[in-house]
């Protein structure tokens, strides 16, 4: 009797557990898959921001950046503030800050953006975004050249207050006759400067006609994008984070000062003739050379240390600084000797002989054959006592 009782409850152990592995099979049956749960997710996140944001953050957690970007996007397109400025900052990462203005300025179906620092950092200029007063910087000896300080970043707009600051309390920089118009914002997607780098900044510079027009400067100073900074055609472009010692540099240039290092071939083809002459440089070292640099800028012979320099090394020619030592036209954060010290202030003695900025906007209408603008932006050059502006204006004259 009892050998019965326990078959039967062994049986009865065999079934419920064969009981229980069924039960539990059907419950795991029952329940989604990893992949059906994504599935739900994606469904869900057309129409739910919630469930964007949180495919937003799986992807960022799992470094598909692309990806997060997408569905921060889509949780913003659903009207979530918040993922808006998660896919801003996430897309500055990815892209650059002017492609990210631009996205956001052809994305009308997006939410009010209200947070001026971002805006701010975009190079978005609005009513809504603070506004800083960098006020404008009159030398007391006067203003023999006068440059405009433009701005598309509020990095850029830092830089430049950290740079006239430091400006102001260069012992030398702050004994030339130069004064700075007070700044000028330009939206980024306007000005749309170039962010590549190791190439040379491009910007829009057309943008600035109607500011140039005005007449109440000579050079633009346009700090903004990221690359390599270039004087040219009576504008100064700096990167949005540019050193004292880069706009000394390139400010130099302004004055004619040529850069020290090896050109580029198809720069130097152009700058290096023999016989040229710079206020820094002299190609080739012959007797007759040498005489017409020290009439020109009025140095003693006797005091010259001409020193070979790589200037024009692409062309086969050998160019000489009338120095020893390095100076800021070979290395940006080399003193500036006191020879090219007087030579930057005999330069802006006769600042009518260096180019304005309005010669070249003359150029660009003529291109366009928009003779009216060359007309005006020729007189405006013709003001500072530009020669070739004169020459053109009495050629038309003639004419």
């Amino acid at each position: 009797m009892k050998r019965q009782s326990l078959i039967k409850l062994v049986t009865s152990l065999k079934k419920s557990r064969l009981a229980g592995f069924f039960l539990l099979g059907l419950l795991l049956g029952c329940q989604p898959t990893a992949l059906q749960e994504e599935q739900q997710l994606m469904l869900a996140a057309k129409t739910d921001a919630i469930a964007a944001k949180r495919l937003a953050r799986q992807r960022l957690a799992s470094n598909e950046l692309p990806a997060a970007l997408a569905w921060w996007r889509q949780a913003a397109r659903l009207g979530a503030q918040d993922a808006l400025e998660h896919a801003i900052r996430l897309q500055i990462r990815l892209e650059g800050k002017l492609a990210t203005a631009h996205w956001l300025t052809q994305q009308p179906h997006l939410p009010t953006l209200n947070n001026p620092a971002i805006l701010a950092e975009l190079g978005i200029w609005s009513k809504n975004v603070p506004q800083t007063d960098v006020a404008a910087w009159q030398h007391t000896a006067g203003c023999a050249l006068t440059l405009q300080p433009v701005v598309s970043h509020a990095q850029g707009e830092r830089t430049w207050q950290a740079l006239l600051n430091a400006w102001q309390h260069d012992p030398q920089l702050a004994q030339l006759p130069v004064c700075f118009k007070p700044l000028l914002r330009v939206n980024s997607t306007e000005l749309n400067c170039s962010e590549q780098l190791g190439q040379r900044i491009t910007c829009n510079y057309a943008v600035l006609a109607p500011r140039v027009a005005q007449g109440d400067f000579q050079q633009l100073l346009v700090m903004a994008g990221r690359g390599v900074a270039s004087y040219n055609n009576g504008i100064v472009q700096l990167p949005e984070e540019a050193s004292l010692g880069l706009l000394r540099h390139e400010f130099m240039h302004i004055a004619g000062f040529l850069d020290e290092y090896a050109l580029a071939p198809i720069i130097a083809k152009t700058l290096c003739q023999p016989g040229r002459m710079a206020p820094n440089l002299l190609v080739g070292n012959d007797s007759k050379v040498v005489a017409r640099y020290a009439k020109r800028y009025g140095v003693a012979q006797t005091s010259l240390q001409l020193t070979p320099v790589d200037t024009c090394n692409a062309v086969g020619l050998q160019a000489y600084r009338p120095i020893a030592v390095i100076t800021p036209m070979r290395h940006l954060d080399a003193p500036m000797p006191a020879l090219y010290q007087q030579l930057l202030l005999k330069a802006l003695a006769t600042p009518q002989q260096l180019m304005p900025v309005q010669y070249y906007f003359a150029y660009l209408a003529r291109q366009e054959q928009a003779w009216q603008n060359w007309q005006h932006f020729m007189q405006g050059a013709a003001a500072f006592g530009y020669p070739a502006a004169i020459s053109a204006l009495a050629v038309e004259v003639g004419e």
